[in-house]
């Protein structure tokens, strides 16, 4: 009696997309073949690949959208908005490599933060998986994947389903586009972290500092006081005299002049 273990048989279209995947390396039809693997695990609207380097803005490697989309999506969100991507901070702060839905790595008040209000709702989306990709200490790969306005949200399943073939995305990702073995011109970097808590020093005190830091990150004034064991009337008070000091009245204004200064390193 034979013991050899019986396996049930791939579905023909993820041997299809395999095959797809292998014979485009390193090809411009790369991306649309990796378009068809990843479907294979979960539904999407639209998919974005971009290449982070330290904290230099992101290089469009591929896009589906249409040239409004894209102006918004891409272009302006390169201009600065990405400094304060949950997906992004993800990566400069250690995060695993692997998929995770946006809100899995976004703060508690992310529909609140000026990332969401300044950037987020403009792109017309209910939900994105960031497939990261790490390519050496500073250099990222990630694969958004996005679902339109109105659509179901991703769920659990559609991660898992994205980590079981990780190891694929990732040789795949990497044989396209990597450079682990180039060193980023420049040099390593400091941490986003560590910029961050340079913003403001010599002009705001340690307790200001870090208010402005919860609030860039989405922290709602309830979640800010919780976080550092104060009132919330104390928070509001301190956020008045940090944009007090730093000459701006709103928000806006504070992610705008947090992104110039992430920006410069």
């Amino acid at each position: 009696m034979s013991t050899e273990t019986r396996y049930p048989p791939l579905p023909s279209s993820w041997a299809d997309a395999m095959a797809a995947l292998a014979g485009t390396a390193g090809t411009e039809r790369f991306p649309g073949a990796l378009r068809q693997i990843l479907g294979q695990c979960c539904s999407f609207d639209s998919m974005i690949i971009s290449r982070y380097d330290g904290a230099r803005p992101p290089v469009s490697l591929y896009q589906d959208l249409d040239e409004l989309q894209a102006a918004i999506t891409v272009e302006f969100y390169a201009s600065g908005p990405y400094l304060l991507d949950p997906l992004y901070q993800a990566c400069r702060n250690g995060c695993a490599p692997g998929a995770y839905r946006l809100l899995d790595l976004a703060p508690e008040a992310f529909y609140r933060s000026e990332y969401y209000r300044a950037f987020y709702r403009k792109i017309n989306i209910s939900d994105e998986i960031g497939v990261l990709v790490q390519d050496g200490p500073e250099r990222w790969f990630i694969v958004s994947l996005a679902r339109f306005a109105r659509q179901q949200r991703f769920e659990p399943a559609d991660t898992d389903r994205l980590n079981a073939v990780f190891k694929v995305i990732t040789a795949a990702v990497r044989r396209q586009w990597g450079q682990a073995e180039t060193a980023v011109q420049g040099g390593p970097q400091d941490g986003w972290e560590d910029r961050m808590q340079t913003f403001g020093a010599g002009v705001l005190s340690p307790r200001e500092q870090e208010v402005v830091q919860l609030i860039l990150q989405g922290h709602s004034t309830p979640s800010a006081a919780a976080y550092l064991g104060i009132a919330e009337g104390t928070v509001k008070v301190h956020r008045h005299h940090a944009y007090s000091k730093l000459g701006i009245s709103s928000q806006a204004e504070l992610f705008s002049m947090a992104t110039r200064h992430l920006a410069a390193g």
